[in-house]
C-alpha cells in the first residue's frame, strides 16, 4: 500500500534517510513554535486581566472616597452652630494639665462656694525638673517655676545680661505666648525696672500678658567673691497690677 502524506510540507533543509517523508526536525521546531505562540498569548490574557482588575480597585475607592466626603459634608451641615461656636475656642493648658479655655475664665466647683480664676498662661514643661538649653535646670511646683543657673559664663549681676537670659529662658517654659509679649517690649526693658541685686528681687521683673495677667520674675542671688551674683529665678503668672505675688 503506498504511503499517504501527513499533509503538504514547508521545503526542508534537513537530512532525511530515503523514503523519509516527515522531518522529525520540521516537527519538534513547529512544536517549539507553537508553545511560544500559547506562552505569548497567556501574557497577553493575564496583563488584560491586571489592567481590568486594577480599574476595578481604583472605581472602588473612588466611590468609598465620595460616599465619605458626602457623609462628612451632612455630618457638618447638621452641626448647629452653637456647637460649632464651643469647639472653637482656643485651648491650653491648666495648672493641672487639664486643657482650658484660652481666655481667663473662672472655674466653678459645685460643691465649693468659691471661684478658682486659671490665669491664662500656665506653664508648658511638665510638674518636677526639667533641663533646659546649655545645662540650666527647671523645676515646676504648682504654677511657681524655678530656674536655677549657677554656671561661671551664666550666672550674672549684670542687668542687661540678666534680662538676655530671660528673654530666652522664660519662652521655653511658657510657650509662644509669653515669647510674643517679650516681642512686644523694648530691649532693656526689663532690665530698667529697678536694680537687679537689691529691688528685683523683692518686686520681680513685670512682664504683662493681657489686660488681666502679668508674669512676674523674682531673681535670687549667693554671695560672690566681688558682691552678689544672681544664680537663679522663679516666675509665677499674677493678676495685672496686684503689689503683692508671693512665690515662696
Amino acid at each position: 500500500m503506498p504511503h499517504t502524506p501527513h499533509g503538504a510540507q514547508p521545503e526542508c533543509e534537513h537530512l532525511r534517510g530515503p523514503g523519509t517523508t516527515l522531518c522529525l526536525h520540521c516537527r519538534k521546531e513547529a512544536r517549539l513554535a507553537a508553545s511560544i505562540k500559547r506562552k505569548r498569548l497567556m501574557l497577553r490574557g493575564t496583563a488584560g486581566a491586571i489592567v481590568v482588575a486594577t480599574f476595578v480597585t481604583v472605581s472602588a475607592f473612588g466611590a468609598t472616597a465620595i460616599r465619605g466626603r458626602n457623609a462628612a459634608h451632612k455630618a457638618d451641615s447638621s452641626t448647629s452652630p452653637s456647637g460649632t461656636a464651643a469647639t472653637s475656642a482656643p485651648i491650653v493648658a491648666s495648672a493641672t494639665g487639664a486643657p482650658q479655655s484660652q481666655a481667663a475664665k473662672p472655674v466653678v466647683d459645685p460643691g465649693a462656694t468659691s471661684t478658682v480664676v486659671v490665669p491664662s498662661v500656665v506653664p508648658i514643661i511638665p510638674a518636677g525638673e526639667s533641663m533646659l538649653a546649655d545645662g540650666v535646670a527647671a523645676s515646676r511646683s504648682d504654677g511657681i517655676v524655678t530656674v536655677s543657673f549657677d554656671k561661671p559664663m551664666i550666672r550674672t549681676r549684670i542687668p542687661d545680661k540678666f534680662e538676655r537670659f530671660l528673654r530666652t529662658t522664660l519662652p521655653a517654659i511658657y510657650g509662644a505666648r509669653i515669647d510674643s509679649s517679650l516681642t512686644r517690649l523694648p530691649i532693656g526693658a526689663l532690665a530698667r525696672q529697678g536694680d537687679l541685686i537689691t529691688v528685683l528681687p523683692a518686686s520681680g521683673v513685670r512682664i504683662p500678658i493681657d489686660a488681666s495677667w502679668e508674669l512676674r520674675v523674682f531673681p535670687e542671688t549667693r554671695p560672690g567673691v566681688e558682691g552678689p551674683l544672681v544664680v537663679r529665678y522663679r516666675a509665677t503668672v499674677c493678676s495685672a497690677g496686684q503689689s503683692e505675688c508671693a512665690v515662696r
